[in-house]
């Protein structure tokens, strides 16, 4: 992308069960991330934000503090596998603004499970994940931790995150948009994976915008939906 061009950011709005505790509705209303610079319509833009033609954290950030009066305090999604990444340097000139959530969106946990592989391979997995939001805690950032399966969702427990955002695997959109059903079994896997860590924090799964005025039919273990994303203005 040329110097100097703003990119354009992408909001994924948060939405929390009724009963859930006080402690918890204190979330931010939305994720945001740099919308893909690839956009077509037979590919979700949940899935397009993964490939690597997109501009980067230093370009998100820049566009967040470039916009800061639009969108003041949303929890920030971050490519933390970026081998190149200066998170020391980016989470500094994040300081100035009011942003204090941040977590690990795009995730390679959303890649298929050969691939991520190769990429643990050559060191650039969940695991590098991790430790970059554990870097971010120490900062006195508050996160949230994108899991795919039980396996990383255990994982992640250890770091006793704010919560856990359930995002499927690549493969689950070839046929559409996972449906309720697929949402469903995985939140109970991971559920039940995370019973046996002890942690406490909240459980978020990816909805439809259409389904947060319908509660009752959220898969049961969630606590809140985060909606599919939109491009902002």
């Amino acid at each position: 992308m040329e110097t100097g061009t703003t990119i354009e950011l992408m909001g994924w709005r948060i939405g929390l069960r009724a009963a859930v505790d006080t402690a918890q509705k204190q979330f931010p209303e939305f994720i945001l991330t740099e919308a893909p610079r690839f956009q077509h319509g037979n590919m979700p833009n949940e899935v397009s934000l993964l490939l690597p033609t997109n501009a980067g954290i230093k370009r998100l950030i820049d566009a967040v503090i470039d916009k800061a009066h639009l969108h003041p305090d949303g929890m920030l999604g971050l490519f933390l596998a970026d081998p190149f990444l200066n998170l020391p340097l980016e989470l500094a000139r994040l300081a100035d603004t009011k942003i204090r959530w941040a977590t690990n969106l795009p995730s390679v946990g959303q890649q298929d499970t050969d691939f991520e592989q190769q990429l643990t391979d050559v060191g650039l997995d969940f695991s590098r994940e991790l430790k970059k939001l554990s870097e971010i805690k120490s900062y006195g950032y508050r996160i949230a931790i994108v899991v795919a399966d039980a396996a990383s969702a255990k994982s992640a427990a250890a770091l006793e995150p704010e919560a856990m955002i359930i995002l499927p695997r690549i493969a689950d959109f070839a046929a559409g948009f996972p449906s309720l059903r697929q949402r469903r079994s995985m939140a109970l896997d991971i559920s039940l994976a995370l019973e046996a860590t002890g942690w406490t924090g909240a459980l978020l799964g990816l909805g439809e915008a259409t389904e947060l005025d319908h509660e009752r039919q959220w898969p049961e273990p969630l606590d809140g939906l985060v909606c599919r994303p939109q491009i902002l203005g």
